[in-house]
């Protein structure tokens, strides 16, 4: 085994003890799981992760005659197939291999919507989802489902749907039917949606508006990201050379790079008139006309360049961008989320398969 695949096998496991212990003497971190990184790039990761890599395989020779591609697209095929197993249903009725563990663990979707131990204050229970954000959001996604199958007008469903949407709509801080508790509506809603609809897996129940409760709950974000970093290095071992090679050979840009900024600092309004003092109609176009167009000029040619520079010519760059972005992604998981078993169990799943398809490669 060679350093870089030392380093490969090493990133994740090492990262998971170094956050920790970072954790273990550090307050408990407080992070928005709806923030723009996680919904763009974090939950589409496989799609951003599949892009750049099979980009990287074609700029550097993937595809040529001595290309590795059939190879890179069989372990390719392998992770996303154990990815797509392991998050997503595979079909109708059948729960991702996570999300079994979780429920033959003991776990269960829960609706627990209000504080049971507050009978006449109503209040939204705060283990219902871990932000206000996400609690307002799965009590209007619970209050659509039950208002959709709610058709007996006399049912005790229809009135407590009624009631949520006065809490929902005008805002009401407590139900009007006050014989009833905060537990029996929970206990109510509960039994009426786990007999109406099979809830056995996360995408079902967060549809719902419910949560995961109980059980062993594998680290979705650990087993996703070690896959990525793991594909991500793992085929730059192939292309690496090359891409270094090509990313050297990058004095034709810095050159480019620097005329036009050199344009950009030496067309300014003060810096003419400092040549010229003289006040003339000419003056006038190159002190204040001239320049904010020639900037303007001059700033398009810098970003096209320096798009054509990475995206063309040196997409490991994005590579490694995106590798660093995983990475710490998988530092913020380890110091905010998930207990330490389930974020071992969510690395073991991701090294079972990515480390006997990369173990063997040279």
């Amino acid at each position: 085994m060679n350093r870089y695949q030392v380093f490969l096998f090493s990133l994740c496991p090492a990262t998971f003890v170094i956050g920790n212990l970072i954790s273990y003497w550090t307050e408990e971190l407080q992070v928005d799981k709806d923030n723009w990184v996680n919904t763009w790039f974090i939950k589409q990761g496989w799609f951003w992760t599949s892009l750049i890599g099979w980009w990287c395989v074609v700029r550097y020779g993937g595809f040529g005659r001595y290309g590795t591609w059939k190879k890179t697209l069989a372990r390719y095929a392998v992770l996303t197939i154990w990815w797509y197993l392991f998050t997503q249903s595979v079909w109708s009725g059948i729960a991702p291999i996570m999300d079994l563990v979780f429920m033959l663990s003991g776990g269960r979707c829960n609706f627990d919507i209000f504080d049971p131990s507050e009978p006449g204050s109503w209040k939204l229970n705060e283990k219902y989802h871990d932000t206000a954000t996400r609690r307002q959001k799965s009590l209007t996604k619970l209050y659509r489902v039950l208002k959709q199958v709610a058709n007996d007008p006399s049912s005790s469903l229809t009135n407590i749907v009624s009631q949520l949407e006065g809490w929902l709509v005008e805002g009401t801080t407590q139900l009007l039917d006050t014989d009833i508790t905060p537990a029996q509506v929970n206990e109510y809603i509960d039994d009426f949606l786990h007999t109406w609809q099979k809830i056995n897996s996360s995408y079902i129940c967060r549809s719902l508006g419910g949560y995961w409760t109980g059980g062993h709950d594998p680290s979705g974000h650990i087993f996703l990201i070690t896959l990525m970093c793991m594909f991500l290095l793992g085929e730059l071992q192939v292309v690496g050379r090359r891409a270094w090679r090509k990313l050297s050979s990058s004095r034709p840009y810095l050159k480019i790079l620097r005329i036009h900024l050199i344009k950009i600092f030496t067309t300014g309004g003060i810096l003419n008139f400092l040549r010229n003092p003289f006040f003339t109609r000419e003056l006038l176009m190159e002190c204040f006309i001239f320049p904010p167009f020639t900037c303007v000029k001059e700033l398009a040619i810098i970003s096209a360049v320096t798009l054509k520079f990475i995206i063309w010519d040196n997409p490991v760059i994005i590579l490694t961008s995106l590798v660093v972005m995983w990475w710490s992604s998988f530092l913020l998981t380890t110091l905010a989320f998930h207990t330490i078993s389930e974020q071992i169990s969510g690395l073991i799943c991701a090294y079972i398969v990515a480390g006997l398809v990369y173990w063997k490669l040279k």
